[in-house]
Order: structure tokens, then C-alpha cells, then sequence
């Protein structure tokens, strides 16, 4: 492998040096811009015949928005939920997780031609032994299920569960007290949250649903500060939103839904981003293929770099072929959403179907799956699709997106997680570049995974864990840039050992999520369930470069940030400039010049300007210098 494309595209922030608030030029009172539409156009396919229902998009505008007030002072006048009284009045929910398809229409005949062992099993030892753990501490504990999600940003991690939320700093000091009830910031709802931080914009995205009126509800943070002001925009739909997932992407943010109608749908990022009231979602339908559960995989955008604005946004279904005769082998099902928001329409097409190594998905009828020490209650594999989430990730000569999926390993209802990379080299066709299937040991269950890569490469999977000597707990693993292919090499890393089993239901949860530090892109964060005497959530992050102790010999590429950490200031981020002294220039969308300073990169790595008198809209930021020419777009918020 060239390690020079991965060092080429490698982004790390040092620790900060100085930090200096300037009163300057950037001081002017801003022109506000309004939110600009993006047109994308349809990228060829790969040799695929599009076998789109042709059904028009609908462009909907929200049916409701609101801005809250200061979270950090909302969290003061609402009372924490005592999570063990929480968890003890559990009634369960009157919507049950919708399966669109009946067990009568699958067969396990699992792999026969390979004795029904997964032929895609790692059976190479993982030879890594050194911990990689950064910091770690318990989360919320929620409902049944809790369905942790979360999200790290700047200086804060965000966690929400059914139906609680709390904010943390990079320590695991909570800056929100206890666990805040989520109707209190989004306004009533049922659950299944997402937290996502937009790093291309350097803000927040929570959502949750509502049962009564198909209802999602988005919160935008106005600033990248979580404790700070939302933008809350309810939406409505005609059939029930169950199980959304989301992404961020350059000209959208992506939902799809566990429903039989606009279940691929694009919200309006440009506008939410500045508080347009105006802000309006495209609704389009899957073409119609047999699918499980009808949430697919949403390509979610990390990195240094953002999507093309023209780039048709990326989404992927896992395919069985015991499903359905009308599936003759396991693949991969590809899709491409193209949108135009001038136009308001939005296409989504088969793009192509990606073989992939045999795989079996079917476990029970019953969804009593999974065996856990110390009771005979079983748990649910959340089998057949890609977990969330599917990270997205540019480099300069392709780009990558991985995926994961609960698998029967051999036939006896024992868990393992396939996991691929996939890659595209700018050209619209995706291939497997390596494929695997994690399952170390003969007894043990491994399930509910979330997978990650980094700006180097390297590869995290972390996943609850369980087996008939095992209460559930939290482990994970992973891989180097330049180890072999298709294996993960890290020693299965305990994160957290359960110390009971569960008993009240077979139904485990639905996802976990794994996230990329914006400041560093080498650590790994992520949350996921365990189970005590009761049901618990962890927070974990862990990094490659704690693992092999050589951060001072990574690689010097320049880089260059801006974020808002409040209403009245906006903090720029540089590293390894190689110019001392820059000019940074404001420009509106238009191509108007604003303001301009010349700063030397070399007294700080970090600058605020003083922002009190700009107004909301979005802009462009530039450094040049005669060897630097850096740019970031910003969303200036008030």
C-alpha cells in the first residue's frame, strides 16, 4: 500500500499553545447571506440498469420551527431523570420495531457449500497487544432499549438514549448535570435519537421522532457550542418514520426510515445550518427490492474533507440470498440519490451490485438469537443490515466508505460482524477492497458493531459482546493501514465486562455509534450498551497513535479551521504552516471582500475574533500566503 496517499491526506491538530481574542477588522457588521442552493448532477452508472420506480420527488417545506434558548440555561430549570427509577417503570413501547418482510419468506439454509462456516472468517491471530484506550466512563441508562448515540466535537461529547440526553466534556465531566429528559430541547417526542456533529460546518444535529403525526424532529446548534441555542424543525410525514438514520453530507443532511413511503430523504442543510424557517425536505422512495428492514446504510461524510457539492450522495443495502429467489447471491445493492434544490427534485437509482464474499443473515423466527451467561433469555441479533454508521471518508486518490453487519457465523445462531472497506477512485465505481468477518473464539456472540477509519487508515470495530460464559459487555478491535488485508490485527480490547444478564426482553437495541474526533481525525469515540443489573451505556475513546506512543513523528501537513464557540466569537485553527506570515480573508458567498488581517502562524496555533456585530449567514474563510492557500466555508450563526 502507498503510504504516501494516506500521509497526504493525514489531519491532526497539536495541542494548543496560546489562545488570543482579538478585537479587529472582523469586528464590521457582516452582510448576511442567505443560504445558497447547491445543484448536484447524476454521476454515471456503473454498468447497472436503473430499475427506479419512477415516482416524482416531493419538496416539503417544515411544518414547524422554533428557536430554543441557551441549553446551559434550559438544564438548570429542568430536573434530572433518575435513570434507575427510569429504567425500573419500563412499559414497552406502544410502536414495536416494524420488520416489512415475514420469517416465511426467509430460509436458513445457511452456507452450505462452505460447511456453513462464514468463508469470509478471520482465522489469522490478531498479533497487536498494547491497550489503545484514551479516556472511558458510564453513559446514560435509558429505556429498553436505549439506543445510544453520540457524537464528539470540539471540547464537548454529546450522548442521547431513550429518551435522555447529556453533555460532557473530553473528560467525562457532565456540563448538563444529570440525564435531561429530550422533549425538553426538541419538543415531545417517542425517541430513537441521533446525535451527529457536522464538522464541515461545525455544528450540531440531534433528532429524535414523534409516534402521533409521523413526526421527526432536527435540532441545529446555532453555534458549535452544544450548550448554546438550537434551531428546532419538526417535519411531518405520511407514514411512521421508524428507525431513522442519518448522515451529513456537503449539500444535504440524509435521512432514510423503516417505512413504506419517502423512505430516502433529504433535508435542507444550507438553510437549517443559518435558521431558515423556510427550510424544506426532498422526499423520494428506494426503488422497490426486498430488504429487511428498510433503513439503509446513509453515506456519512468524516474527514478533513467534504463531499464535492455536486457529489450524489451514497447509500447501501445488504442483500441475502435466502431472503428471497429473486436473490441468487449475497451482495451488496449500491444506491445514488441525486438532488437538485433549485428544481426541488431528487432522484434515487440503483447504481450497482457489489458481490461480496457468502454470508449468512437469517438467525431465528422468534428473534431469541443470541445466548447470554446465567438465564435462558435470548437476545435479538439486529440482523440483515448495515449498522450505523457508514462512515464516508475522502482521500486523494479514492474514497473509502465502511460498512458492518451482523452475521451467522456457523450456522449455530453464534454472532460475528463482517465488515468491508469499500473504495471508489473518483470515477463512480465501487469495489470491495477487503472484506472480513470478526469472530476470535468458537463461543462467544459479537453484534451491534460500529466500524470507523481514520485519516491514516487505520480501522476501528467496536460491538457488544455476549456468549453462554459471558454476561453482554463492550470489546472492540481493530486494524493498521499497513497490516494484512482483511484482517483486523488489535487483540480483542475489553472495554467494559457485563456483571448480569438481561432478562426482561429479547430486544437488545437497535444501533451503537462510533465518531471521529474533528480535532485530531486519529480517535476513535464510541457508545454502546452493557448490561449490569441493569441496562448501561459506555463512552469510550481510543486512538492508534496511544497505541503505538509515536504522535511526534506523524506526518506535517498543513491545516487549516474556523468554528464558532459562541454567539460573539469565532475561533481559527491552524497547524504546520509553513508561512509565517498569512493574510485570512472574509468573502461572502457573492465574492465580495469583507474584512482582511495578515496574523504570523507562528505566535499560536489558535486565534478568536471578536464576531459581536456580524450578521448570521454563510461565508468563506481564506489563509494564503506565497506557499499556503487554505480555505473553509462558515456558517456564522446569532
Amino acid at each position: 500500500m502507498d503510504t504516501s496517499v494516506y500521509f497526504a491526506n493525514f489531519r491532526a491538530i497539536k495541542q494548543k499553545t496560546m489562545k488570543k481574542i482579538f478585537t479587529s477588522i472582523f469586528t464590521l457588521t457582516f452582510i448576511g447571506v442567505a443560504a445558497i442552493a447547491q445543484e448536484t448532477t447524476s454521476s454515471e452508472s456503473a454498468g447497472v440498469a436503473d430499475d427506479h420506480d419512477k415516482n416524482d420527488s416531493k419538496k416539503v417545506q417544515c411544518s414547524a420551527f422554533w428557536k430554543t434558548g441557551p441549553v446551559r440555561d434550559l438544564i438548570k430549570s429542568t430536573p434530572s431523570i433518575d435513570e434507575d427509577s427510569y429504567y425500573d417503570n419500563w412499559v414497552p413501547r406502544e410502536h414495536k420495531r416494524m420488520r416489512y418482510s415475514e420469517m416465511t419468506e426467509l430460509d436458513d439454509f445457511g452456507i452450505p457449500e462452505n460447511g456453513n462456516i462464514d468463508p469470509a472468517l478471520q482465522t489469522a491471530p490478531a498479533f497487536r497487544t498494547e491497550s489503545w484506550t484514551k479516556a472511558q466512563w458510564t453513559g446514560q441508562s435509558g429505556a429498553v432499549p436505549p439506543d445510544p448515540t453520540g457524537a464528539v466535537g470540539q471540547d464537548y461529547y454529546v450522548q442521547m438514549v431513550n429518551s435522555t440526553y447529556r453533555i460532557f466534556d473530553k473528560e467525562g465531566n457532565p456540563e448538563s448535570g444529570g440525564p435531561k429528559p429530550l422533549n425538553s430541547l426538541l419538543g415531545s417526542g417517542d425517541g430513537d435519537p441521533i446525535v451527529m456533529y457536522d464538522r464541515y460546518a461545525e455544528r450540531w444535529f440531534v433528532s429524535q421522532f414523534r409516534i402521533s403525526g409521523n413526526k421527526i424532529l432536527i435540532g441545529i446548534s446555532e453555534t458549535s457550542d452544544p450548550l448554546g441555542d438550537y434551531y428546532i424543525y419538526e417535519w411531518s410525514f405520511v407514514n411512521f418514520p421508524d428507525y431513522p438514520k442519518y448522515s451529513v453530507w456537503s449539500n444535504a443532511y440524509f435521512m432514510t426510515a423503516n417505512m413504506t413511503n419517502s423512505n430516502c430523504v433529504a433535508f435542507e442543510r444550507e438553510k437549517m445550518l443559518v435558521g431558515d424557517p423556510t427550510a424544506s425536505m426532498i422526499q423520494d422512495n428506494f426503488p422497490s427490492h426486498f430488504q429487511f428492514f428498510r433503513s439503509q446504510g446513509t453515506a456519512y461524510a468524516e474527514g478533513p474533507t467534504a463531499p464535492d457539492a455536486d457529489e450524489p450522495g451514497w447509500f447501501f443495502s445488504v442483500q441475502e440470498n435466502a431472503w428471497t429467489g429473486s436473490i441468487t447471491t449475497d451482495h451488496i445493492k449500491i444506491w445514488r440519490y441525486d438532488l437538485d434544490w433549485d428544481a426541488g427534485t431528487g432522484d434515487v437509482v440503483l447504481h450497482q451490485e457489489l458481490d461480496v464474499d457468502a454470508h449468512n443473515c437469517v438467525f431465528t423466527s422468534s428473534w431469541n438469537d443470541l445466548t447470554q451467561k446465567g438465564t435462558s433469555q435470548k437476545l435479538d441479533a439486529v440482523a440483515g443490515i448495515f449498522m450505523y454508521k457508514v462512515q464516508y471518508r475522502r482521500f486523494t486518490d479514492y474514497n473509502v466508505a465502511m460498512l458492518c453487519t451482523t452475521v451467522d457465523v456457523d450456522g449455530g445462531n453464534r454472532a460475528g460482524i463482517r465488515w468491508y472497506e469499500l473504495r471508489e477512485e473518483n470515477d463512480g465505481v465501487w469495489y470491495v477492497h477487503q472484506q472480513g468477518t470478526w469472530s476470535p473464539d468458537s463461543e462467544n456472540n459479537r453484534w451491534m458493531g460500529s466500524i470507523a477509519m481514520d485519516a491514516q487508515g487505520n480501522i476501528a470495530l467496536a460491538y457488544s459482546f455476549c456468549g453462554p460464559d459471558e454476561y453482554p459487555g463492550i470489546r472492540y478491535t481493530g486494524r493498521f493501514w499497513d497490516d494484512p488485508l482483511n484482517q483486523m490485527t488489535v487483540q480483542e480490547q475489553i472495554a467494559v465486562e457485563g456483571t448480569g444478564a438481561q432478562t426482561i426482553a429479547n430486544r437488545w437495541g437497535d444501533y451503537a455509534q462510533m465518531t471521529m474526533d474533528p480535532t485530531d481525525d486519529m480517535t476513535f469515540w464510541y457508545t454502546g450498551e452493557w448490561h449490569s443489573t441493569t441496562r448501561k451505556t459506555e463512552i469510550i475513546s481510543f486512538s492508534s497513535w496511544h497505541l503505538v506512543g509515536d504522535e511526534d513523528n506523524r506526518p506535517l501537513v498543513p491545516l487549516f479551521n474556523a468554528y464558532q464557540p459562541s454567539s460573539a466569537e469565532m475561533t481559527l485553527q491552524w497547524q504546520d504552516i509553513s508561512d509565517e506570515i498569512v493574510t485570512i480573508t472574509l468573502i461572502d458567498m457573492s465574492g465580495k471582500l469583507l474584512a482582511e488581517d495578515k496574523i504570523n502562524t507562528k505566535d499560536s496555533n489558535e486565534l478568536t475574533y471578536d464576531i459581536s456585530e456580524r450578521a448570521s449567514g454563510i461565508y468563506m474563510l481564506h489563509m494564503t500566503g506565497p506557499n499556503t492557500s487554505l480555505s473553509k466555508k462558515v456558517y456564522i450563526g446569532r
